[in-house]
This record gives C-alpha cells, structure tokens and sequence, in this order.
C-alpha cells in the first residue's frame, strides 16, 4: 500500500510466531484473539534463521499468517530485518580486524547477506492486500557494542556503518518494491534526525516507553513537530512495558489523545525474557490485565476527582462475609466450606479492586481447589489473614 497521509486509525500489536514450529490453527487462535480486542495491525518479528533453515516452509507460513490476518481485517508490518539480533539474523562475517560483536553485516562486502533474505521476503508479500508497510528494521541504534562505547570518533564512525546499511538496505527494497510505504522501526524518536533518514522514508516510526505522563507527551509533541517538517506521518510501533513505568492503558490513553498510531508490545504472554512485563493475552485466551482491553477500546480508568472510591460493605455484605468465615473457623470446618467463606470475602474485595489483582485472593483459592489434598492449616491462616485484609479495606473495627 502507497503511504497515507494519516494513521491515527491503527491500534496494533507486536507480534512474533515461532516459525520454527508454526501451524496455521495457533496462528489463527493468536489472530482470532487480536480481532476480538478489535487491533487492527500486526508488527512482525521474523528470524533469519528460520529463513537459513528451510527456505520454503518459513515462506509458506510467513504467507499463510500474513493471509491469516488479513482475513480477520488484521494488516501486517513485516520487520525485515533484526539489528540487535543480527548475530542471529544474519551470518556474521567479519572483516578483517573487526572486533566481535560488532555486527559484520554493517561491512560492505557483507550485505549481500542480508539482501537475499530481504529478497525473498519482499518478493513474497509485496502484492499482498494484506500488507501496510515495510519497517526496514528494528531499533539499528540499538547495539550494545556501539553505545556502551563513550562520545567519540571511533563512536560515530561504527554508527555512520550502521546509518549506511540502512539507507542501502532501504535503497534495496525501493527496487524491489516501488509501490509500497516504508519506514525505520527507530529506538527513539531523535534516531529520525541523528539517523538523516526523515528524507528517505515514507512513515517515521519510533519507540517510546516512557516513564511518566509528561514524558510521553513529550516525545509525542517531538514525532508531532518531526511529521510536520518532513511532511510525513508518524506511528509509535512498540510501547507499553511494566517494567519500565509504563503502563498500556495510560500510553495508549496518551497517543489517542494525540492522534498517533500505535502498537503494542506485545500480543501474547510468552515464555521467555518478556513475559513477566509484557503481553495482553495468554495461549488460553485470558487476559494479564483487563484495563489494557478497556484501553484498546477507548474505555480508560478515572483518574480524577469525579472517581468514586468503592464501599463494598454499603449493604453489610463485607460484615457478614466475615461473620461466615468466622462461623466456619470456630466450628473447625473442612476445606470445602472454609474455601466458600474465602470466596464470599474475596469476591467483595476483587470488585471494588481492594486488593492487588496481579495475584487476586480468587487464584489462590482455585490453586487450593485444584490440590487433591489441600493443607488445612494453611487455609486456616490465610482465610484468618483474609479477614483482617477485609477490616482494614473497608475500616471495620
């Protein structure tokens, strides 16, 4: 697809299928949860190796899921090639002298390593309806073995390879393909400027995980004033991480507020490095977090002073959940009615989210459900510590 003048409209995922292992029916469960969210873009991650393996197969799958996706009203956003995983994505042959692990791809003689691979992929999904655009690759700025080294000649010079690949990279994929929009997936959005690629692109895109409210619009205001001085639109294609102070639901609350395209970090909760911060759905379809879903939708929590705090004890439900548990400790019950009790008390504190729901008192009770043979004394202890948790919540003496 040509570029478009606007793409406020995308609300988007990352996305990486193991190709190495990939079926269709997983693709279209992954898929089939994107389109219930109602995300519209998918940006993805795709391996060299898989490529180097078996050529045919991961061209097969990499059609398959991008028709995949295009059938539930999904676009796709190929990343063409992997910067920080370019040891992985592409053979490192290094030129003579050259200090390991500075990427050997960055050296002339070597990009014909990546050409063939960028080749085949672009040849394969060029006319496919499903595609928006290309992102060249992802985050070249960010290369441990380059910015750990202090300001200087020796590194300018080793970003001046990375800036030159790139340009050539994008120079390869123009003939290839001339019809179709494409873009750098930068680290940040000053790599636009540092990089002088505003010129050579059809779409800026950045990054942007942010810790704060201002901070984020910030860097909003700057891909905004960039937009307008190269006359092209701007998109956010990776943010939201827990990790790093910032939140789905209040970046996506902040790009909406400024009309930019987004994608998050990612679809699914994975195994592996990002799994404890960053993902929407599980492999069975529930959710981390259902305020990202209400986000996603346009629906966002009250921050303000017209929010209402909860009294879930207004008609005495709290008093006489704990007057049960009570009743049921005293009179040394089995684990099937001291359970019950810990529900009828942990239901009232879930709703009015009184306590904190990453691990909610109704898992644990699950967990002592799905034990054969739960510990008694356990129960005991939490379902006395559930009660007081109840008191202090809602300040009954």
């Amino acid at each position: 697809m040509k570029a478009l003048s606007d793409y406020s409209f995308l609300k988007g995922f990352n996305h990486e299928p193991d190709f190495g292992s990939y079926t269709h029916e997983q693709a279209e469960r992954e898929l089939g949860y994107a389109e219930r969210l109602g995300l519209n873009s998918c940006r993805l991650f795709m391996r060299y190796r898989f490529w180097k393996d078996d050529r045919e197969g991961f061209l097969a799958n990499l059609r398959d899921f991008v028709r995949t996706a295009w059938a539930k009203g999904i676009s796709t956003t190929p990343i063409l090639l992997m910067a920080f995983y370019t040891d992985d994505q592409a053979p490192i042959n290094r030129a003579p002298g050259a200090e390991f692990p500075f990427p050997g791809c960055y050296y002339e003689e070597n990009y014909h390593l990546s050409e063939a691979y960028v080749a085949d992929v672009v040849n394969l999904l060029k006319d496919e309806p499903g595609l928006l655009f290309w992102d060249i690759i992802n985050e070249p700025s960010w290369n441990r073995s380059i910015r750990n080294l202090p300001e200087g000649e020796e590194k300018s010079r080793k970003y001046a390879l990375v800036w030159k690949y790139v340009k050539h990279i994008i120079n390869h994929v123009r003939k290839l393909d001339p019809v179709n929009a494409l873009g750098i997936g930068h680290t940040f959005i000053e790599d636009t400027e540092l990089s002088q690629t505003g010129e050579v692109v059809d779409v800026i895109l950045f990054h942007d995980y942010r810790e704060t409210r201002a901070r984020i619009e910030a860097t909003c205001k700057r891909a905004l004033e960039l937009s307008a001085k190269y006359g092209k639109p701007v998109i956010n294609n990776e943010m939201a991480c827990l990790c790093r102070s910032n939140p789905y639901d209040l970046s996506i609350e902040i790009h909406d507020k400024y009309k930019i395209g987004w994608y998050i970090f990612k679809l699914m909760v994975e195994e592996g490095m990002w799994q404890k911060v960053h993902g929407i759905c599980y492999a069975d379809g529930t959710v981390r977090d259902p305020s990202i879903v209400a986000a996603i939708r346009g629906f966002f929590r009250n921050r303000g002073d017209s929010a209402v705090y909860p009294d879930v004890n207004q008609e005495h439900h709290v008093d006489k959940a704990i007057a049960f548990a009570k009743e049921k400790l005293d009179a040394r019950a089995g684990a099937p009615e001291l359970l019950e009790a810990a529900e009828y008390i942990a239901n009232s504190l879930e709703c009015g989210e009184l306590v904190p729901m990453a691990y909610p008192p109704s898992a644990k009770i699950a967990a002592f459900r799905d034990c054969g043979d739960p510990d008694l004394p356990e129960i005991r202890a939490w379902l006395y510590s559930l009660i007081e948790t109840a008191r202090a919540a809602c300040q009954i003496v």
